[in-house]
């Protein structure tokens, strides 16, 4: 299995409590350090100890709960499941990611949000652009695993992330307006998402 990445337990306990604070529909424009420092059961001044500023751990939790999916899935690859095994399974991951914060609708209010924080947290996400190495290590290895099972053609390892990605967005969209698709249920949706990453690919 893929070694977690190891957090410091004040480090961990904030990020849950930002995690937490996001699933009671806490808006970022008046999301206070206090109240996450509170949330976590630690002092306000630790969190600068850690965190230069809210925007910094607002992002560092985003990147904590996109690790513990990519984990998951890279503990599914190293147990010989196979590619559309991984793909639903990642589909019913962000199913739960959708029952707990809303799902598309969180990164909607990060990106309609145009505060200072608003502001700060994009310009921390893209600080961080580049910190996605075990992203596209995971992606790597679902290319080897597709193409060794011939179901795809495609070898560029960034053309993989993208149809992927792109496709589960797609299907966050759908979960976050279902009431707009009443003629497709959950299970057309997602074969055709899974559909559609291997007609791309191919």
């Amino acid at each position: 299995m893929e070694e977690e990445k190891l957090y410091p337990p004040k480090v961990k306990a904030m990020y849950e409590a930002v995690l937490d604070l996001f699933a009671s529909g806490r808006e970022l424009s008046t999301l206070k350090v206090s109240e996450i420092t509170a949330k976590a059961g630690i002092g306000k001044g630790t969190a600068y100890e850690y965190f230069a500023t809210k925007e910094e751990m607002i992002v560092g939790a985003i990147q904590y709960e996109a690790e513990k999916h990519v984990a998951v899935i890279m503990e599914l690859i190293e147990n010989g499941q196979s590619f559309q095994e991984i793909i639903f399974q990642g589909m019913d991951m962000l199913e739960a990611t959708h029952r707990k914060y809303g799902g598309f609708a969180l990164l909607e209010r990060i990106l309609r949000d145009d505060t200072i924080s608003g502001s700060g947290i994009m310009k921390e996400l893209v600080k961080r652009k580049e910190d996605c190495g075990a992203a596209m290590d995971m992606t790597g290895k679902m290319l080897e695993l597709a193409a060794d099972k011939g179901l795809v053609r495609e070898r560029d390892g960034f053309r993989v992330w993208s149809a992927i990605l792109s496709q589960f967005v797609s299907y966050a969209f759908y979960l976050t307006h279902e009431e707009l698709f009443a003629d497709v249920d959950r299970e057309k949706a997602r074969n055709f998402v899974y559909d559609s990453i291997i007609k791309i690919l191919v």
